[in-house]
């Protein structure tokens, strides 16, 4: 088959650990031609044989329309970006069928579905977490119109979690569901290897992820630390990516048994991993939590390791997995899992069966066995988009803070300028140096 593949995630986010990065190169290797489209270039592209790459800015999506798209705004045109999809199309094998998929509803992917439908595609809507959840935290790139539009009108409908697949079936059609999945190799290369020199505590406690309001309750680690002072806390990622949400570092920098450790490789997390008793999950109490299926948890199990979660009834049923409802229970959730015995065994076997290549062998016969719809009408959508009040402050607050870093670097620029003998002289000395 040959499959195009629409991702909001860069090809090498989390070092391709995604779902749509994943699921892609399975199907690659399976000797399917994949395009996998991403909003932005990745800075690192190493991909099966048959698996193509390509930014959607690459396609002729300019760097303001993308802007535009993330915080919820119209985008314009997007003949450019399908005519260039098209070209790219020449090179698949004319007799195989072909099907789009659909990571999330981002609004310019959106509106190429009938473009894509009268050239003979087959539309899957697999999605990556609750989308209809997402703008309640400020996610202004996942349009609700763009959702209900794909949920409407995919041949196949997916998502990674009942709660998830229920939301999309408000719109009518039945919805799958296909949870995420983890690459084991990442782990079990690194076995022999010795743990990350990390402090230890009565209890060493370990966290990897995007440390953001929306996916990581601060005052609930804030509470372990207060009531468990000889507990060690080691949070590794990325803190507080987006400056406009509360700041998770200034949360918790004072409390002297919570350590920050930056983003880590991800081929090296099982060593910290094995410098920990428990993983936590500490997830804030919203709708979005209840409808993930959080990749860091097998990731967690596949180093080996007992895990402490909050306000993820999913999870429940997921072995070495303790979950609380509320705060007062977290604290005796890490004790649960400090006292469990890993039986490697029975661990192994439930992971086996948690592979990227089983979940894509289980999309791609799902989508073998849909049947396309008629063609339709072949024009691009007009926009999908929807932006309130919150999403257009904020792309001016953007606009604003571009604008006053531009003004700094000018008069830095002036400044240099000046001790080298004026503006002209400077710039000119600058060119004859290129």
């Amino acid at each position: 088959m040959n499959f195009l593949y629409f991702s909001t995630l860069k090809f090498d986010e989390a070092d391709g650990a995604h779902n749509p990065t994943q699921i892609a190169r399975a199907l690659a290797r399976r000797g399917h031609s994949v395009l996998f489209v991403e909003p932005q270039p990745a800075a690192a592209r190493d991909a099966e044989p048959s698996l193509e790459i390509v930014a959607l800015t690459e396609l002729g999506f300019t760097q303001t329309q993308l802007r535009r798209a993330w915080f919820g705004l119209e985008t314009g045109e997007l003949e450019t970006v399908a005519n260039n999809l098209l070209a790219r199309f020449a090179s698949w094998r004319a007799a195989e069928p072909r099907a789009a998929i659909y990571a999330a509803p981002f609004e310019p992917f959106a509106r190429l579905l009938p473009f894509l439908r009268a050239r003979d595609f087959l539309i899957a809507y697999y999605a990556m977490d609750d989308f209809a959840a997402a703008p309640a935290l400020g996610y202004t790139q996942f349009a609700p119109a763009a959702e209900e539009y794909l949920a409407r009108h995919a041949e196949v409908l997916c998502a990674v979690t009942p709660a998830a697949a229920q939301t999309l079936e408000r719109f009518g059609n039945t919805a799958r569901v296909i949870p995420n999945g983890v690459k084991l190799e990442t782990f079990q290369t690194r076995e022999n290897l010795p743990p990350a020199p990390l402090e230890r505590g009565e209890l060493t406690l370990g966290f990897w992820g995007t440390l953001i309001d929306a996916m990581f309750d601060a005052e609930l680690v804030a509470q372990v630390a207060r009531a468990r002072p000889q507990w060690k806390i080691h949070l590794l990622g990325a803190p507080d990516p987006e400056p406009h949400r509360p700041s998770i570092t200034a949360h918790l920098k004072n409390f002297p048994n919570i350590f920050f450790h930056g983003a880590i490789p991800h081929n090296d997390l099982a060593r910290y991993a094995a410098a920990c008793d428990v993983m936590l999950a500490p997830f804030p109490d919203n709708a979005f939590t209840r409808g993930r299926d959080p990749l860091k948890i097998y990731e967690y199990l596949a180093a080996r390791k007992p895990v402490a979660a909050s306000y993820a009834p999913q999870l429940a049923d997921t072995p070495y997995v303790f979950v609380a409802s509320a705060p007062n229970e977290f604290i005796g959730a890490i004790e649960q899992a400090a006292r469990a015995r890993v039986d490697e065994r029975a661990l192994a076997a439930f992971l086996e069966k948690q592979s990227w290549d089983a979940r894509a062998d289980t999309l791609r016969e799902i989508i073998r066995g849909a049947s396309p719809q008629a063609r339709g009408d072949a024009n691009i959508l007009p926009t999908l988009a929807q932006p309130d009040a919150r999403a257009l402050a904020r792309y001016t607050e953007m606009l604003e803070r571009e604008l006053e870093q531009t003004l700094v670097w000018a008069r830095e620029l002036e400044a240099l300028a000046k001790k080298r003998g004026g503006l002209r002289r400077f710039l000119s000395s600058q060119v004859k140096r290129i």
